[in-house]
């Protein structure tokens, strides 16, 4: 199922398709599952994400906006070549990246697994002139990602936020509920790592204001990472590695509305989501997956000022 973009054809939602130059949200599809650890089809992922996203409605109820208002540029998928290294793979999205990161849209980018965030965020992050040390990754997701290294490979999508903290950023983790010990101990001791897990945020209101009052202390350049196996496995049961007791819809929303809309000191400098898995006889990951995406381009047309 090959991702195709034709000149003039729809972009996302099924509108039409916005020129680099004057788009809003410019989307970068990867289809990637070469550092996977468990289940396949993230390769499929943005083909079905860009299918879903044409059943949308174009009146966003919660927010008050007409999407197609929005204008969304959808670029060329950046896709694996036959026995290419994952290292040349992850320059050339990279370079892919900072190719859109030079028109005034944000950059999304639409997994694939969660190895290509790294090279994302440090297009983000360089394109931008923006000082490493000073951005936040809000990273929200089942797993830690904080391994060096999974079977040999330090370009894992278990490791993605190692290789985030290797750029010098920091990361607010949010929804984990799978960890190894070693990763648990350095979430714990490295400063640069906040954590919020899934299981006090169902049971402690406490843990829910603390989470506020971190999102709302954000300042600065914010990158947002979402692996859409944070979300209960009922939204989205055929993920790569899905893990019972996710964090459910609306209290992910306000959590957005939070960041993006509402905090006026960060500036959003890029975002993916990942790890989606399309299956057959249902739509629920993929149509998810496109709802996420045009809520988060939704709340960045609003917050962006006029």
């Amino acid at each position: 199922m090959p991702l195709v973009f034709e000149p003039e054809s729809a972009a996302f939602l099924g509108l039409p398709q916005a020129g680099l130059a004057e788009a809003q949200i410019a989307l970068l599809p990867v289809p990637y599952e070469g550092a996977i650890s468990y289940g396949s089809g993230t390769s499929h992922g943005p083909a079905a994400i860009w299918e879903a996203s044409t059943q949308i409605e174009l009146w966003d109820y919660e927010l008050g906006i007409d999407l197609e208002s929005i204008r969304f540029h959808s670029a060329e998928p950046v896709t694996p070549l036959d026995r290419e290294p994952q290292r040349d793979f992850t320059a050339r999205i990279y370079q892919e990246a900072c190719i859109l990161h030079e028109a005034s849209a944000l950059v999304i980018g639409v997994g694939g697994d969660h190895s290509v965030t790294p090279p994302l965020l440090h297009a983000a992050i360089d394109a931008g002139n923006t000082d490493a040390e000073s951005t936040t990754v809000v990273h929200v997701d089942a797993h830690a990602d904080l391994r060096d290294s999974y079977e040999g490979n330090r370009g894992s999508h278990a490791c993605a936020m190692a290789r985030a903290l290797d750029l010098g950023v920091r990361v607010l983790s949010i929804g984990i509920r799978s960890t190894e010990r070693a990763e648990h101990q350095r979430a714990m001791s490295d400063e640069r790592i906040t954590t919020f897990s899934a299981s006090e945020l169902a049971t402690d209101q406490s843990a829910i204001d603390r989470l506020h009052q971190s999102i709302g202390s954000l300042q600065g350049p914010v990158y947002l990472s979402f692996d859409i196996d944070a979300l209960d496995t009922h939204l989205c049961p055929a993920t790569g590695t899905p893990e019972p007791g996710g964090l459910g819809w609306w209290f992910t929303l306000d959590l957005l509305g939070k960041l993006i809309r509402f905090n006026r000191s960060v500036r959003l400098i890029g975002a993916d989501v990942v790890e989606t898995t399309p299956q057959a006889g249902t739509t629920v990951n993929e149509y998810v997956a496109a709802k996420l995406i045009a809520k988060i381009a939704a709340l960045q047309t609003i917050s962006a000022p006029a």
